[in-house]
């Protein structure tokens, strides 16, 4: 296999190891504790990657400012969103709701860049809707969540579409995809940082917690190490829709690891491939 299919696979793979973990670590923690661990994680990981492999001084630049904007969406603000909503819904189906990113990033080049739709663009957008749908049906005698829960990671879903679409734009002109991230990464934290310092109350987890907030955070940290490598060797076309795979690899992982906390019902199973082929079907056409 390809390398870039190869690191985007991984970064699927990561991302979705942490949201099961972190469905583990959510009743001895909060959410907001649960983001500021990670995004420390993160933080501290792409600083040695960008270290190791560019020089720093390229953070002087004032090619790096689409970053800043990129990093006040995500990943801060947009995985707190997906953190609440793993919480309030599930892992699963919170995870399903993830093909919406690209989604999200088409329909801003559609309006900002004058893009047409494409027949494979709208089959993929009737995909995704027809997911959606499918996926608000809640089953009886499953575990309680509300509808309108799942615009906490509807909404972390188009935080990272939208710093997707910035980022790209970015990147044409300042070809350092790590430290991009870092810039990104390290806004994020600074921002979520000051927003914790509000709720410091909110900000608690005991032992276990923190112990499984700290594998959540490497192993979204090996979730964005990837992303950006691939993204470095390899086409967007190809790298985005395999990264936002993790749905399919999360309903896996929830069946065996959460059986006993999270039900995975036949609409999340039916529903996330449906809105996997949708996103992939989006950003193809």
């Amino acid at each position: 296999m390809p390398a870039a299919p190869f690191l985007a696979l991984t970064a699927a793979l990561g991302f979705a190891l942490a949201r099961v973990v972190l469905k583990r670590a959510l009743p001895h923690t909060t959410p907001l504790a649960a983001v500021v661990v990670s995004i420390v994680f993160t933080g501290t990981v792409l600083w040695i990657v960008a270290v190791l492999t560019a020089p720093l001084s390229l953070l002087a630049t004032t090619a790096v400012w689409p970053f800043v904007i990129a990093g006040l969406l995500a990943p801060g603000l947009s995985r707190l969103l997906v953190y609440v909503g793993i919480d309030r819904v599930g892992a699963a189906r919170a995870s399903a709701i993830s093909p919406i990113a690209p989604f999200s990033a088409i329909l801003l080049a559609v309006v900002f860049l004058g893009e047409r739709p494409s027949g494979s663009l709208l089959a993929g957008a009737l995909c995704i809707g027809a997911g959606t749908v499918l996926l608000t049906q809640q089953e009886r005698g499953g575990l309680a969540w509300r509808r309108r829960d799942l615009m906490f990671p509807l909404l972390g879903a188009m935080g990272f579409g939208f710093r997707d679409v910035i980022s790209r734009w970015g990147l044409q002109t300042f070809p350092h995809p790590t430290v991009a991230a870092v810039v990104a990464t390290m806004t994020s934290a600074v921002l979520i940082t000051a927003f914790a310092q509000r709720r410091r109350g909110e900000l608690r987890a005991d032992r276990t917690g923190l112990g499984l907030l700290l594998v959540t955070g490497a192993l979204e940290a090996l979730g964005s190490v990837a992303l950006w490598a691939a993204l470095a060797v390899g086409n967007v076309s190809v790298v985005t829709p395999l990264a936002h795979a993790q749905p399919m690899f999360t309903v896996v992982l929830a069946a065996v690891l959460l059986r006993d906390i999270e039900q995975v019902t036949w609409r999340v199973a039916v529903a996330t491939p449906i809105m996997v082929a949708g996103a992939i079907a989006v950003i193809r056409g």
